[in-house]
């Protein structure tokens, strides 16, 4: 395929800003310097625009991690021509622009998160020293519609047609930030037809179990967390039984139609649980299979689970194409699963705190307290106030993460605006998503910020009180 882009049906004005993005490149002779989120899309993101520079025989030093502040732009040695930062980025636009031209460099962002208002992108052509593309600037939706990993891959294939097959990976990042709930859409849908097409992926449609059979991915489902199945071998064993299903064969193996009376059994029953039918619904999806890697949900988690308990190498060099790491990896995911598990086991036995407008908790795991706070919104909690979840991290700072779901974004709940001015009012800071984001804070004030949130999430959703 000469011109993955215009197959893709990229639009024009993103096509261009990708192009100057890719001269950028090219036209760099020293080293490049590449910094990334620390999730799964962000090492995807990292590990798709690495390899592609390694492609065109450039050098570069890739680093992730959890938050760019100034002090990290700061601490960056002068060795470097060009810096790209992937999956973050545009709320830094102007200090990482002062930054790489007081350093004689050149930068490029590749952020999809929110813009803050900002009507144009940073350009070099307008004086500045970054090269800044976020869908957004385009009215493309990048909390569900383009990740950090779609924009490196689509700058991945303007550098190179033969980066195409890295659309495995692009799409392995989206599925990390879970932007294939309900199903992929605007670029990432255009990937996905890209991969399917091209024979990278197929698919199939159905409840996104996983496991190495068919009773493991039940004991270990967290998402649909199943109440009175999940967790449970006994009643695993003695459902599978009652369905003459083999416990022990891999989920592919299960024949269609024994599928489909289980899938609608877990249905059933996850709407008895009370669970919203929205939810529910969202859980029968498209799913993907990998000759090389397998089911594409097992290496997007994969790949996120380096991420979050510190081995961003590992999951680098998955992305990289070693099988010898996506096996250790793999082992880890299946270990992740049961720890999200216990610690959801742990939080329904303990209960949440309620406020008027949200509901909020506090555990010690930092990296998996996002991962807890939605699966407890969706399964167990209540299901119509945002959950907060907050750790300590260091120096007495509290590290949030809040979720929600698309239903209650619609009534209005925007989560990236709650962290964010709650953050600020607090002390610290915040960002993300509408239907899940992220922020700061020192530790004594704590109140004042779970007081800010509780009034905005009223304020937003046109409720009384707070």
């Amino acid at each position: 395929m000469d011109n993955p882009l215009k197959w893709m049906k990229v639009p024009q004005p993103l096509v261009e800003r990708l192009g100057d993005a890719a001269a950028l490149i090219e036209s760099t002779s020293g080293s490049i310097r590449v910094i990334s989120h620390y999730d799964g899309d962000g090492i995807s993101s990292a590990g798709i625009i690495s390899k592609s520079l390694g492609r065109q025989g450039l050098r570069f030093h890739t680093t992730m991690t959890n938050v760019m502040k100034e002090e990290d732009l700061s601490g960056l040695d002068v060795g470097f021509e060009l810096l790209i930062v992937s999956d973050m980025g545009s709320s830094q636009a102007e200090m990482i622009s002062k930054k790489v031209l007081a350093l004689g460099a050149r930068a490029i962002i590749l952020d999809h998160h929110n813009i803050d208002g900002r009507r144009n992108p940073y350009s070099i052509s307008d004086g500045g020293g970054v090269v800044e593309i976020n869908p957004r600037f385009h009215k493309i939706d990048g909390t569900s519609g383009c990740s950090g990993s779609t924009l490196a891959f689509l700058l991945a294939v303007t550098l190179s047609p033969e980066n195409m097959d890295l659309c495995t990976f692009s799409l392995a990042g989206s599925l990390a930030d879970r932007q294939h709930v309900p199903s992929f859409t605007e670029l990432n849908y255009s990937i996905r037809n890209l991969a399917v097409e091209n024979g990278y992926l197929t698919s199939t449609k159905g409840m996104p179990f996983s496991g190495r059979s068919i009773s493991e991915a039940l004991v270990t489902s967290n998402d649909p967390f199943i109440e009175g199945i999940s967790g449970d071998e006994d009643a695993v064993r003695a459902l599978l039984s009652q369905m003459s299903i083999n416990p022990f064969i891999p989920i592919e193996e299960v024949e269609s139609e024994k599928m489909k009376v289980l899938q609608s059994y877990i249905y059933v029953r996850l709407l008895r649980n009370g669970v919203k039918r929205s939810v529910v619904h969202e859980l029968f999806r498209e799913n993907f299979h990998s000759k090389e890697y397998g089911s594409l949900q097992d290496l997007a988690y994969a790949i996120d689970g380096c991420g979050r308990f510190g081995k961003q190498s590992l999951g680098f060099q998955v992305v990289w194409g070693d099988m010898e790491a996506y096996g250790r990896a793999l082992d880890d995911r299946f270990e992740y699963k049961k720890r999200i598990q216990e610690l959801l086991l742990e939080r329904k036995k303990e209960g949440v705190n309620d406020m008027e407008h949200i509901q909020w908790f506090e555990m010690e795991e930092e990296t998996l307290s996002g991962t807890i706070a939605g699966l407890g919104h969706n399964y167990i909690f209540d299901h119509d106030r945002p959950m907060i979840a907050m750790a300590q991290g260091e120096n007495g700072i509290m590290k949030v993460s809040s979720r929600g779901d698309r239903e209650i974004c619609k009534k209005g709940l925007d989560l990236a605006t709650v962290m964010r001015e709650a953050g600020k009012k607090a002390g610290g800071g915040g960002g993300g998503h509408n239907v899940a984001a992220g922020a700061h804070f020192p530790r004594e004030r704590m109140e004042e910020f779970l007081d800010t949130c509780d009034r905005l999430v009223g304020e937003q959703l046109g409720k009384k009180g707070g």
